[in-house]
């Protein structure tokens, strides 16, 4: 394949997931400001709502890595869930943020936000399971696997750091005084932009053959037992998804209550939109992650990122307790830098997964084991959105109130600093366990592929 074809591929594969990540970055950053303090809905309900839709879709990313793996198309397994899922994406990005007032009849208006939200979550795993599930037949070379990532989360964190920084202003721009109205005019120019990511994704990617090694027998085409058993007589793919759930978990809880954190903490709202725009900074971190994987085994970068989040997430109380404002924002973009690449090896160690139990298990689910980022993407915005919200009432928060009381404030803090430090203690305690290493296994490939030209001639 040239550079330009490489290239091409990996900026393609890219919007797939900056565009499924608008919605995710504006739901992640916006949607309990919006229905708390815009609607007025209570944030116990709304917590409540987040976890009890967890409840309903959380294992909907292996159903639909399950019709992946039994998908026969001209187009491919996972390429054509692009488009039949990627277009009412765009739409439900508008119906999120479109939310009429039914007269004032604040039980309807629930109804309708809670009908919208699991829709919303069954389309969103539609979507974004075959992204993951498509890197595996996109190239068998492990470096290019790490640069296709690579490629993946700069282009989605480019795309979310822009939705944090400009969604407010947009808002403002759009709707004056009336928020509501501004959110639904901005969540409707977002799901254009997401519809069409996805579309030119779908036009222009392409999946390659996977060829059966010489005297291995691969199986395809499992049941659903079949592939729950495959899955987890896979080791690094049990551990990683484990730490997967506990990454998203931290970080929807930490990406719900930034703004929360600028507002009401550190009292300055006329900063939030560049505070939470700092997701730019996870484009170093996306970039790092491949060049450090050529020195470092997978494990030991996910690792190093972690620690380096720790260090930039203590920063930030210390900034805003003596109101030092570029300590706050170099302790943030610490952290944006080290999630960036904690991200990027995070897809990059799934694909290994998939090689893994391809190569030791015999068995090829692509679809199903790379559910994995849907899942834990799933269970921890139901975690996390009902841990927000039930920390937010734990200390007292009161939507209408200009400055918050000391307990509420102390909450704020939990969600967007010390939780978040804790459960990263915890993905390196479970990464532990995690036995894959990638340059063995490659090594070991590239003997056995040696030894059988040897024997060729």
């Amino acid at each position: 394949m040239s550079k330009l074809q490489l290239w091409k591929q990996r900026i393609f594969y890219g919007m797939t997931d900056m565009a499924g990540n608008l919605i995710w970055q504006m739901v992640g950053l916006y949607l309990l400001f919006y229905y708390t303090t815009v609607l007025g809905i209570s944030a116990a309900f709304v917590g409540t709502l987040f976890l009890l839709v967890r409840f309903i879709d959380a294992f909907d990313g292996m159903f639909f890595g399950f019709l992946i793996d039994h998908t026969h198309s001209k187009y491919g397994k996972a390429r054509p869930y692009f488009l039949w899922f990627g277009i009412p994406l765009g739409i439900l990005a508008f119906l999120l943020f479109f939310n009429p007032s039914f007269g004032g009849n604040k039980t309807v208006q629930m109804i309708w936000i809670s009908v919208i939200y699991t829709i919303f979550s069954l389309i969103y795993s539609g979507s974004n399971t075959p992204i993951t599930a498509i890197l595996p037949s996109l190239t068998d070379d492990p470096e290019e696997r790490a640069n296709l990532a690579s490629a993946r989360m700069v282009l989605t964190n480019t795309g979310t750091a822009v939705i944090g920084a400009v969604t407010l202003p947009m808002v403002s721009f759009f709707g004056g005084k009336n928020q509501q109205t501004g959110f639904a005019i901005w969540g409707g120019i977002v799901g254009i932009v997401i519809a069409v990511c996805f579309f030119l994704a779908f036009a222009n990617l392409r999946e390659r053959a996977v060829v059966e090694e010489d005297g291995e027998e691969i199986q395809g085409h499992l049941s659903v037992i079949q592939s729950f058993k495959g899955a987890f007589k896979n080791r690094p793919w049990v551990i990683l998804t484990l730490s997967f759930i506990c990454i998203q978990t931290f970080w929807v809880v930490r990406m719900a209550s930034g703004v929360f954190y600028i507002n009401y903490v550190y009292k300055s709202p006329a900063i939030v939109g560049l505070f939470l725009g700092m997701t730019i900074f996870a484009v170093p971190g996306n970039l790092a992650a491949p060049l450090l994987s050529k020195k470092f085994k997978n494990r030991d970068v996910m690792d190093m990122s972690l620690v380096l989040f720790i260090i930039g997430e203590v920063l930030m109380p210390l900034g805003q307790k003596s109101q030092n404002l570029p300590l706050l924002f170099i302790g943030n973009g610490i952290a944006m830098i080290a999630m960036g690449s904690v991200f990027t090896i995070a897809f990059v160690m799934i694909a290994d997964t998939v090689e893994y139990a391809r190569t030791h298990l015999h068995i090829e689910e692509p679809g199903f084991l790379s559910s994995v980022p849907v899942v834990g993407a799933k269970i921890g915005m139901g975690i996390g959105g009902a841990l927000s919200g039930w920390i937010l009432t734990w200390g007292g928060f009161a939507a209408k109130a200009k400055t918050q009381a000391t307990k509420a404030q102390f909450a704020i803090n939990i969600n967007f600093v010390w939780l978040p430090i804790l459960l990263a203690v915890v993905i390196m305690v479970i990464l532990v366990f995690y036995n894959l290493n990638e340059k063995k296994e490659k090594a070991a490939a590239e003997a056995k592929k040696n030894q059988k030209v040897e024997e060729a001639f």
